[in-house]
């Protein structure tokens, strides 16, 4: 018997094994990594109901972030079913110890709904424009500053109309607020106009694109900081306002949210603008986000939302949406009809 032919399919087998080991190595990591990369996938989007001590519930209310304080700043609105209480109040809540408290401020604004509200970065203090109180809308600004825990009315010159329903952005590379839109307080879409105030002088300037946006009461605005552009969303468009042209533009897109009554916010992370709110005509909640530099809305609605209590009817609209830089998660709270606090998180 030849001994070569003998020790040839024992080397072979030996080889064999080996390969089959090699691949089955191979496909573990790359299970492992397809396993990562979706755990790291930042569109990944889940939503969670935080343990706290939730104010009762406030809609059309406004939140902004204070970011030297570090803490989410809320005023007014109103209560929902059956009574629709008005809640003149100042509330503060810390994310790290999930603390909501009233702040119960020496003065506050007149009451009201439906107004907006802002960080100015560089004073360190809530900004607060328009509303109504249901007889009357307002055009006035306040500011709120936490360490002083005081608000103070201030003057300006030369305001927009009165409304409410608005929407508003800070712009920190201009220290400018912009608005644009909203309505009167005898109801229906009623403005499309843009403006911006300088922080800095105090002085209120209309634009006058030559290009802009319809007549709407339902705006969706965030300032997309790595695109430089404020970006709008409202009646199924998105719309981005070019500082350098003055003008604003109609993004054709094929794929966008179908959403009825939302909320929209820049997150820094992700540097996409995040939108929540609910499918027109159902009480199904939808949360989508959009990217600027490739002009795409992408769905990004978890398969589970957080069991939520609702009041009355099962929405959640009319409420406040804020990005917090650290930890990178996104809170919501309120509306009608819910007094739970949210947050979303990406790629957890």
């Amino acid at each position: 018997m030849n001994t070569t032919t003998l020790v040839i399919p024992k080397i072979q087998k030996i080889a064999l094994l080996i390969l089959m080991l090699g691949q089955f190595s191979c496909n573990s990591t790359q299970d492992e990594g397809q396993v990562l990369a979706v755990a790291n996938d930042p569109d990944v989007a889940t939503w969670t109901k935080l343990s706290t001590n939730s104010p009762r519930m406030h809609s059309e209310c406004a939140m902004a972030y204070d970011t030297l304080n570090k803490k989410i700043i809320i005023y007014g609105g109103r209560t929902g079913f059956p009574d629709f209480d008005n809640v003149n109040e100042t509330w503060g809540f810390d994310y790290i110890s999930s603390t909501w408290t009233n702040l119960h401020p020496t003065n506050s604004p007149p009451w009201r709904s439906s107004h907006s509200m802002v960080y100015d970065a560089l004073r360190h203090k809530v900004l607060l424009f328009g509303g109504n109180d249901f007889i009357k809308a307002y055009n006035d600004l306040w500011e709120y500053d936490y360490s002083q825990n005081t608000w103070t009315k201030r003057s300006t010159t030369a305001p927009p109309e009165a409304r409410q329903m608005h929407g508003m952005v800070y712009i920190p590379g201009r220290d400018a607020v912009i608005i644009f839109g909203g309505r009167r307080s005898d109801g229906g879409a009623s403005f499309a106009d843009t403006w911006e105030f300088n922080c800095k002088t105090s002085t209120w300037k209309k634009l006058n694109p030559t290009t802009t946006p319809p007549v709407t009461d339902h705006v969706n605005m965030a300032y997309d900081k790595s695109g430089k552009k404020v970006i709008l969303f409202t009646e199924g468009e998105t719309w981005a306002l070019d500082f350098e042209t003055n003008n604003w533009e109609k993004l054709k897109i094929d794929n966008q949210p179908n959403s009825d009554h939302s909320n929209f916010v820049y997150s820094d992370g992700l540097e996409k603008s995040i939108l929540f709110g609910n499918i027109k005509g159902s009480d199904t909640m939808i949360t989508w986000a959009f990217n600027y530099s490739e002009n795409s809305w992408t769905n990004i609605t978890p398969d589970n939302f957080p069991e939520v209590i609702f009041y009355e009817h099962e929405i959640i609209e009319h409420d406040a949406l804020v990005y917090l830089p650290q930890p990178d998660v996104i809170i919501q709270y309120g509306g009608c009809c819910s007094d739970q606090t949210l947050e979303l998180s990406f790629g957890k």
